[in-house]
């Protein structure tokens, strides 16, 4: 541990305040150092018997590497440059920065320069410890890689004699071989909870024991923190007052009357060590945006942690204020328990009916069900309330009671996928941060509010941000798909624990066009196609194509050259050829041999992703197949995922006019938790304003779903499906 460290710990420790701290304390002093740093943050480098490679020279600046032809940034310097060979082959590239900061991506080839580090056979001897300085120190160096960086830990104010049971939220966990130090180790802070975290004991013998832990303990207070984390505070924003700019306004252009939109908002927080100041922010932010679309007081109805109680309710050591918009009236009106959800239903169920517009906003904690264990193969979930949680199908129930033209439902909380799926009904509008085998994540650097949640809110708050047709209205499509392009949080990495990194917003529409005719002013029929990157997409019905010739393209991380009959055009250019991936993507420019995709990697590229993955065409019966003629160019391919061999069937025609059709047969299952497993669907002209996400990116399923026409914003709408057909919805 660097002196610096050592010294601000010895503050913490006796209760010193400590400032002045500089922005990046060398923690990591030597390449020994850095390697067991990377192995502390990821364990199963260790455990699987990885090869591990690495680069003695320190490195300073920018870490920016070209590999597999696409750029690959991992931070900045100085710090170390390792790799790793898994044992199924697979590869990743690291580096350790001076400051512990550690950052890891996939990729089919290592950086030149490396050569190969022996991997420590077991953890460093044991030395006796004889104070809670010492304790720190040994859990510090032996168990976090020589760093807290990253992490929250914390120390248990009294010793324990022998052995120790803590009570966490749903179950307990003990630990034996004291007389030692207890501390709590929250190993991944900016995500919600449920998600990894360690108890450990660290015994005067100098052995760390160590138990593993999906919540922290029930009740906090017997603990102190010893890192520093940023501590938000709460944002509160006054209700616009006029229009102003891209700013809502007070009375909106409204397509349903007050009087007939219903909101509520549900934020539990669990219990006051871990209501985060950035729920209330989220709530209060969404309560805004509502109360500036013309929402009735009276029709919202918030559902907070403790709610009314002046008691302290939250992390900051304070009281949550009921006053969520700063106009002097109290807008939190019931604590958030099963028995008050249970009862804002209820009367909701005697008020709304056939004209009535149903908005609910979800935030703060969630879990795996008690029968959905890792790796939460089911979509059994729970939402954390106050002291208690409620399950997936137990708030669906509630939600049922209540009969509407409409229900729009966000969640923000981990395993929110889940949420969804007991929901799915006709006339319903639903959208989560992560599937229901994700955590989601809290937006940094300071962690004002959450990530996905602020960027919807943020795109119904304001039309410049979420109007993507400049018609005057932000629809929950368009939001939706405003805080998928924003969201920094997607990726595909699991951590030593086995849980993913990034986040997965989803969305459901039923039917597939509701969510661009309803906004927060109500529904408007006549909206028109949200327009992203030049393009609008639509669901159609055309079969997934079989009259394809297979090319004998089979491989993994390769594309193949194909002469198109037509020029196609793309981005104000035009094309008469294409490269076509083994990973599902076509690129008219710059094309990589690279399967590892994100949001981030689409923009930056020339190319149209019907499924960008990371797939293989080779194996008995995988093939690419083309159907070509001067009417349009279908790309057909078999293929598997290369992390665990489920079959992919996903097709694209290209036509002349630089429209395209994603199709998609059987198979297409993109869920469980499988490192480097995901997909990115839309087109690029190689920047994020060129781009159009395809709404399907995080759904965990397409095995067979409808067809999805996605075609330059010029061209008239498909004669079926237009976007302002009515389907299930009756006239107003």
């Amino acid at each position: 541990m660097s002196h610096f460290a050592m010294l601000r710990l010895l503050a913490l420790l006796l209760g010193l305040a400590f400032v002045g701290a500089p922005a990046l304390a060398a923690d990591i002093e030597t390449f020994d150092q850095a390697r067991d740093r990377l192995l502390a943050q990821d364990a199963r480098l260790a455990r699987d018997g990885a090869a591990l490679y690495g680069d003695p020279d320190q490195r300073p600046g920018e870490i920016a590497l070209v590999l597999d032809a696409r750029t690959v940034r991992l931070g900045q310097g100085p710090g170390w440059l390792f790799g790793a060979v898994l044992p199924d082959g697979g590869k990743r590239v690291a580096f350790v920065a001076a400051d512990g900061t550690t950052r890891f991506a996939p990729t089919n080839e290592l950086p030149a320069g490396l050569a190969a580090v022996a991997v420590p056979a077991g953890p460093a001897d044991a030395a006796p410890v004889t104070s809670l300085e010492a304790a720190t120190t040994a859990l510090t160096d032996r168990l976090l890689g020589h760093s807290l960086q990253g992490r929250r830990v914390y120390a248990a104010a009294t010793p324990v004699a022998d052995s120790v049971t803590i009570d966490l939220w749903r179950t307990s966990v003990t630990l034996s071989g004291g007389p030692g130090w207890l501390f709590f180790i929250d190993d991944v802070p900016a995500a919600n909870w449920e998600h990894a975290c360690r108890f450990a004991l660290v015994a005067e013998s100098g052995e760390i024991h160590v138990a593993t832990a999906r919540t922290p303990p029930k009740d906090m207070a017997g603990f102190t923190e010893l890192t520093t984390w940023p501590r938000a505070k709460a944002v509160t924003q006054p209700l616009p007052a006029a229009r102003s700019g891209s700013v809502a306004p007070a009375v909106p252009y409204a397509g349903t009357d007050a009087s007939h939109r219903y909101a509520v908002i549900l934020s539990g927080g669990y219990n006051k060590s871990n209501n985060h100041v950035r729920y209330w922010n989220d709530c209060s932010k969404f309560f805004i945006t509502l109360k500036a679309n013309g929402f009735l007081q009276e029709n919202i109805f918030v559902l907070f942690a403790d709610g009314t109680d002046p008691a302290i309710d939250n992390s900051n050591n304070e009281n949550s204020n009921v006053d969520l918009n700063n106009d002097a009236v109290p807008d939190i009106g019931y604590s958030a328990t099963k028995a008050n959800i249970a009862t804002v239903f209820n009367e909701l169920a005697g008020k709304l009916g056939s004209q009535d517009i149903l908005y609910i906003f979800t935030t703060d904690h969630g879990g795996n069900g008690s029968d959905n264990p890792s790796p939460y193969n089911t979509s059994s979930v729970v939402l954390n309330l106050w002291g208690e949680d409620i399950t997936n199908t137990e708030f669906a129930a509630e939600v049922n009671k209540v009969t509407a033209k409409a229900v729009v439902a966000i969640f923000e909380q981990c395993f929110s996928g889940g949420m969804i799926e007991p929901l799915k009904s006709p006339n319903r509008v639903l959208m989560s941060a992560a599937r229901f085998w994700e955590l989601s994540y809290a937006m940094g650097p300071d962690y004002t509010y959450d990530e996905f949640s602020f960027y919807v809110t943020e795109a119904l708050a304001d039309t410049a941000k979420g109007d993507s047709n400049a018609d005057g209205i932000v629809t929950m499509e368009e939001a939706y798909a405003y805080a998928l392009g924003k969201d920094s949080r997607q990726q595909e990495t699991l951590d030593g624990s086995g849980d993913n990194i990034g986040e997965h917003p989803s969305y459901y529409s039923n039917p597939w066009n509701l969510g661009r005719q309803l906004g927060l002013g109500g529904h408007y029929p006549s909206a028109k196609a949200p327009t992203y990157g030049g393009y609008a997409q639509y669901q159609t019905v055309d079969a997934f194509p079989t009259n394809a010739t297979g090319q004998g393209w089979k491989g993994t991380d390769q594309h193949w050259s194909l002469s198109l009959p037509f020029a196609f055009p793309l981005g104000g250019q035009t094309y008469a050829t294409a490269s076509v991936s083994s990973h599902g993507i076509v690129y008219f420019a710059n094309p990589t041999t690279s399967g590892y995709n994100s949001v981030d990697g689409l923009a930056g590229s020339v190319a149209v992703a019907p499924l960008w993955d990371r797939l293989t065409t080779a194996g008995a019966g995988n093939d690419i197949a083309v159907d070509s003629s001067a009417s349009g160019v279908t790309i057909v391919w078999k293929a598997a995922t290369v992390a665990d061999g489920r079959p992919v069937n996903v097709a694209v025609r290209l036509y002349p006019s630089g429209a395209m059709r994603f199709y998609y047969g059987p198979g297409n299952q993109h869920t469980s938790r499988i490192e480097q497993r995901d997909k990115t669907i839309g087109v690029s002209a190689g920047s994020a304003a060129t781009m159009l996400l395809g709404l399907r990116n995080g759904l965990p399923d397409l095995g067979g779903a409808s067809a999805l026409l996605v075609q330059p914003s010029t061209l008239p709408p498909p004669a079926a499906g237009l976007p302002w057909e009515m389907l299930l919805l009756s006239p107003e």
